[in-house]
């Protein structure tokens, strides 16, 4: 049946879609530049981040030589040289307890702590389909990228308090803990055996303690208890062991000890680096009790049992002192470059009385009745400084770390040397820490005379109680090491002990100390009248052959008394030893 061509035409819907096609293809092709755009700015915004990183990870490997690396890198990678827009130096905290964008801190270049660098690249992407829209024919583009890593060195100084014997060591801590406190030569040789992870020792004080903070690294600047740290000390070890540190760590108990004693010079604010770090570092559990004694034996007097049979010499009795305060850093120094490890001095004060023949004949009319010879022997403090750490290895040549182990005054009236030596009295307001200051040194009895005056016809008279008096001071030696270098393939082969020091020079300190040229002799205040009275020829000649025969006849005795009180209690004069803990170097991270 016949339709109307008009109806018809109105109701055929064929070739719709073709006009909706037309009319959105503009739209649609539109989108499709857009998304062509898009993705192309997306991929060159992932290429420049790539780059970025690159370019900071290269920089931070060798920051003396950041610029060099980072043109070299753009080169490389395609990436204009003017596409550095910032290169900034800085300080990065791997701190829990800071917030994520505070952790970095811009520094001048050069500045002390520098372990982060901050890259800052801008380029310009072109458009394409999209400048159909805008007038723009690029779009800026900008990444940034923080590289880090951190470098710091643990190293230990032989300490005074190290070096004591079995029975010295057990002396010191029956002192400071009681008589229940002492271990026996085979707790303390099992003790030096057993290797602990400082690290691992000072999470579980940490846990033990219950701190708060959410930065780990916070528990070295804890203050605990002697007994807290002996518990923490005894889980880290095998249960027999473990077991034999019950009696000193009840007699501890709440004395209170600094982690920093321990270990120090590490800036805490790293959080997780220090913390990584110090699971890197294995001591002794020797080494944990020792600085225990050095902490709470600074400044006490140990009464140290000389039984010295020389010739010459009547009696000896020594103390010494304990001389370990509190320095730059503890036990084990941990830091980055500029950390620095002192070891305080010690004094040994001897009273020797000497046999009187040993001066000869002093004289017609002299009679001479006893020597007393008071002692300091006063052995320097010894430091090192990092100077340097080497991170980056080309060569195994190369420098792993460097010290500077220059000597150091002892005062500075004693200018560098590493030991002194003092023939006189202290004042009473030198406290047994204090570094002993030459002009305070005072006059000490040395010997006392009687002079006997024959008269013609007459009883012979005699004057008694005459007291001659002696003061002296002598500095001993200078460092013959000022610089101890650590390559990589000697840290890699094991050699991490070196020595520095001045040498075997107490026999010359001795002499030195009783020359005549250092010796000042005096007759007793109070006793000056007889020197115009018929006692004045005989005090005033003995005044004269006195130092020659100091000199001759004292120099053996004292240096051999000396000489074995030092041996006796595993001391050296001169002597020091820098050991290398760890080397360490964080591996490169990516900071975002």
């Amino acid at each position: 049946m016949p339709t109307d061509p008009i109806t018809q035409f109105s109701e055929n819907e064929d070739g719709t879609v073709a006009v909706i096609v037309s009319l959105l293809l503009t739209v649609l092709l539109g989108f499709v530049a857009l998304g062509v755009d898009v993705a192309f700015l997306y991929r060159e915004r992932a290429q420049l981040q790539a780059v970025s990183d690159l370019t900071a990870v290269s920089a931070i490997a060798q920051p003396e030589d950041a610029i060099r690396r980072v043109d070299l890198v753009l080169a490389r990678n395609a990436t204009p040289p003017d596409a550095v827009e910032t290169l900034q130096p800085g300080r990065f905290l791997r701190n829990p307890a800071i917030a994520p964008q505070n952790r970095f801190t811009a520094l001048p270049e050069g500045s002390p702590g520098i372990n982060a660098l901050r890259v800052v690249l801008i380029n310009d992407a072109p458009l394409h389909f999209s400048r159909v829209f805008t007038d723009d024919t690029h779009i800026a583009l900008n990444r940034t990228a923080l590289a880090t890593r951190t470098g710091a060195g643990s190293f230990s100084l032989d300490s005074h308090i190290a070096n004591l014997d079995v029975a010295s060591l057990n002396q010191a801590l029956m002192q400071s803990y009681g008589a229940s406190a002492s271990l026996s030569l085979g707790d303390m040789q099992a003790l030096a055996n057993a290797n602990i992870d400082l690290g691992e020792l000072l999470s579980t004080l940490d846990s033990q303690t219950g701190s708060p903070s959410r930065n780990p690294a916070e528990v070295l600047n804890a203050i605990t208890s002697a007994g807290e740290l002996l518990s923490a000390l005894q889980s880290s070890l095998p249960s027999e062991l473990a077991n034999r540190l019950g009696a000193i760590t009840n007699a501890a108990g709440a004395s209170a000890f600094a982690v920093s004693d321990l270990v120090d010079g590490i800036d805490t604010d790293l959080g997780l680096t220090a913390t990584d770090f110090l699971s890197e570092i294995d001591i002794s559990a020797l080494d944990v009790i020792k600085a225990l004694v050095g902490a709470s034996s600074s400044g006490q007097d140990i009464g140290l049992s000389t039984d010295i049979s020389l010739e010459g010499i009547i009696s000896a009795s020594t103390t010494l002192v304990m001389g370990e305060p509190a320095a730059d850093s503890g036990w084990i120094a941990l830091g980055e470059e500029g950390v620095q490890l002192h070891r305080a001095a010690v004094r040994l004060q001897s009273e020797l009385e000497i046999e009187p023949n040993l001066l000869g004949n002093l004289g017609i009319g002299l009679q001479l009745a006893n020597i007393q010879l008071p002692v300091y022997t006063e052995l320097a403090g010894s430091t090192a400084s990092l100077d340097r750490l080497g991170c980056r290895i080309t060569s195994p040549n190369d420098i792993a770390a460097s010290f500077s182990t220059a000597s150091t005054a002892l005062h500075p009236a004693n200018g560098t040397s590493v030991a002194a030596l003092y023939l006189g009295t202290l004042g009473s307001d030198v406290t047994s820490t204090d570094p002993i200051d030459p002009s305070q040194l005072d006059f000490a009895d040395l010997l006392e005379v009687a002079v006997v005056i024959d008269l013609p016809l007459l009883p012979a008279i005699t004057i008694p109680g005459i007291t001659i008096q002696a003061r002296s001071h002598v500095t001993v030696g200078a460092s013959q090491v000022q610089t101890i270098t650590f390559t990589h393939s000697e840290v890699e082969s094991g050699v991490t002990s070196k020595q520095f020091g001045s040498g075997q020079i107490l026999s010359t300190a001795v002499s030195n100390l009783l020359s005549p040229e250092n010796t000042e002799l005096r007759l007793k205040p109070g006793l000056e009248n007889l020197l115009s009275g018929l006692a004045g020829p005989a005090i005033t000649g003995l005044l004269q052959v006195l130092p020659a025969r100091l000199l001759s006849g004292l120099t053996a005795p004292v240096d051999g008394v000396l000489d074995a009180t030092l041996t006796g209690v595993g001391l050296e004069l001169g002597v020091g030893e820098l050991t290398l803990t760890g080397h360490h170097c964080e591996p490169i991270r990516l900071a975002r």
